[in-house]
């Protein structure tokens, strides 16, 4: 199954020019992640030469995004009299000739035509074992990864290092003699680009470690050395250029006497405050304890996770995994799902509280990065066409939702499915997951959805709830609780509010004054997690204790056309009093 030109063609337009104006269309002043850094990153190898955070960038900055660079990441020597930029430097190196010609576009616009690459290149290779040109259409535009290509940070260009470094070793593999030219050609690409994939991201050199273990398993002692030293060598000289550019080998990393700083509101050169006082000059080793005893409940989250599990982003990852349980065996096949396996473990153990890859993450950071290799875990012949319907209906279900906001604004429009599990883990370790926030009240943490609760607002006594809504609301408290206390304000007297926390259900009818003015609840309520190092990594708590419930509100009002002298426009339905202060 070869694409026909034509229709590859315009579609390879169409996307190339969403791309160009995705920064330009989003509605959102702010870029997302770490994107500021590596558009800024850049811009000023393109023009600076160098990776020194000056003026110059600032202003290029503001005129991107007219919330300034959120995200910004630098390092320092000096307590911040020189600045430089602190990640690795392999993507900035690649997008330098898209800057050129582009300016910051020209990166989504690069990420585009690389998803392109990889779709035509996973037609023409798998278009021998017959796998379904729908299938290929889902696996790269039904997934988060596609959501990635709109953003200016290096995740597709991690996806395409892996992927083409898989494609050219089963090339390679392949070939019937071992000394052939074509074999030495491709394995030497293969492993310059593991080697530029490692340092961008160190996990992804287990790829490498898989391939050149197969060649080795298979005699091919001349192609396993090929692909090393290739890997070696890029590394190596982009490690010692990135030394050179950010004063070093690791910027992501504060060592070395460096201090590493994200900035997100506040940046540097617009103040003359001291913004690196309080940042450290190490960072404190990973706690494989807390990794160890939350991994089952990671690999739970890693699945069917709400906001970052296969299930919900990546469907049809999920269906290569299956198609490897019950297909022939296949050494091949078997070492890239451990590589991919044992890359997702290392966060997982490393990183129990980020392991997705941070607050601006879309699905599983991390997992979007090694995706495409998924597709190497076919069989030869895929003559399942069915099957395609369950990954098809859980895009439609949870990832298309998801993705529909990217495009416009950056980041997902929604949680991808309110019935999967909340990654709970997730929550520790300052982590904000997408679409909730926490707010601390009294003695503990309470994390309220942004679709129905306004805690931004920092009230101090609570939140408003929208009207017509179903909100989950999660308590984290230090001790155990038996029951919540709340008070329920209410400025219509057609509302009505059930609570349900799966012990109780409580329903409150506002029809009388007193009650609107604050009806108290009393709700009973069950653990449903605890010890997972959520307080203890935020405010130094030794252990928290887990609730959840649900707060359904039937009415409200908007109080600029109901109330005389009000500007407010919000549909508000209750005011949840979580301190029993009153409005």
């Amino acid at each position: 199954m070869r694409p026909r030109s034509l229709s590859f063609l315009c579609l390879c337009v169409v996307l190339l020019g969403l791309a160009a104006a995705s920064l330009r269309l989003r509605t959102t002043p702010f870029p997302v992640g770490d994107e500021a850094t590596h558009v800024l990153m850049a811009r000023s190898l393109w023009t600076d030469h160098d990776l020194v955070f000056d003026q110059g960038d600032l202003r290029e900055a503001y005129r991107t995004w007219n919330g300034g660079p959120a995200g910004l990441a630098l390092l320092t020597r000096d307590g911040g009299a020189s600045l430089r930029y602190a990640e690795p430097i392999a993507w900035a190196l690649a997008a330098v000739p898209a800057q050129a010609l582009l300016g910051p576009a020209g990166l989504p616009v690069l990420n585009m035509a690389l998803m392109l690459a990889m779709l035509a290149a996973a037609a023409v290779h798998f278009g021998k074992e017959r796998v379904s040109g729908l299938l290929l259409a889902g696996f790269f535009f039904a997934s988060a990864s596609f959501g990635y290509v709109f953003r200016g940070s290096p995740e597709v260009f991690l996806m395409a290092c892996v992927f083409f470094g898989l494609l050219l070793w089963k090339r390679a593999a392949g070939e019937a003699r071992t000394r052939d030219l074509g074999d030495v050609r491709s394995l030497a690409l293969a492993g310059a680009l593991f080697g530029a994939a490692a340092l961008q991201e160190p996990v992804l050199a287990l790829f490498g470690v898989a391939v050149a273990l197969d060649l080795v398993i298979r005699k091919r002692w001349k192609g396993a050395a090929v692909l090393i030293l290739a890997g070696a060598m890029t590394f190596g000289v982009l490690a010692t250029g990135q030394r050179k550019l950010t004063g070093a080998w690791s910027p992501a990393d504060p060592r070395e006497g460096i201090q590493r700083r994200t900035f997100e509101t506040e940046f540097p050169l617009e103040t003359t405050q001291d913004l690196w006082q309080a940042y450290g000059k190490s960072r404190p080793a990973p706690d494989l304890t807390a990794g160890l005893g939350l991994l089952p409940r990671n690999l739970g989250y890693v699945l069917a996770g709400r906001n970052t599990g296969l299930l919900a982003f990546f469907p049809f990852g999920l269906l290569a995994l299956g198609c490897l349980a019950i297909g022939r065996r296949d050494r091949s096949r078997w070492l890239v799902l451990i590589a991919a396996g044992g890359a997702v473990l290392i966060g997982l153990l490393l990183e129990p509280h980020r392991w997705q890859g941070g607050p601006g993450a879309l699905g599983h950071a991390r997992f979007a990065m090694l995706y495409p290799a998924l597709l190497f875990l076919l069989p030869e012949r895929l003559a399942l066409r069915k099957s395609l319907l369950l990954p098809f209906a859980a895009a439609a279900l949870w990832t298309v939702p998801a993705l529909s906001g990217v495009v416009f604004s950056g980041v997902s429009a929604m949680p991808a499915g309110a019935a999967l599990p909340l990654e709970l883990t997730l929550l520790g370790d300052g982590v904000q997951l997408s679409g909730y926030r926490l707010r601390s009240w009294e003695d503990g943490v309470w994390v309220l959805p942004l679709a129905t609760t306004w805690p931004d607002e920092e009230h101090p006594n609570g939140t408003w709830v929208k009207g017509g809504s179903t909100s989950e609301v999660l308590v984290i408290s230090p001790k155990p609780l038996d029951r919540i206390h709340l008070k329920i304000h209410s400025l219509t007297a057609e509302n009505e509010v059930r609570i349900e926390s799966g012990a109780e259900s409580v329903l409150v009818r506002f029809d009388s004054e007193g009650k609107r003015n604050g009806a108290p609840v009393d709700l009973k309520v069950e653990p449903k997690a605890s010890g997972l190092g959520i307080l203890s990594s935020t405010s130094g708590i030794g252990a928290e204790h887990v609730y959840r419930f649900t707060l359904t509100v039937s009415d409200g009002i908007i109080p600029a056309r109901r109330l005389p002298g009000s500007q407010d426009p919000r549909f508000l339905g209750v005011f949840l009093d979580v301190t029993g202060k009153g409005l």
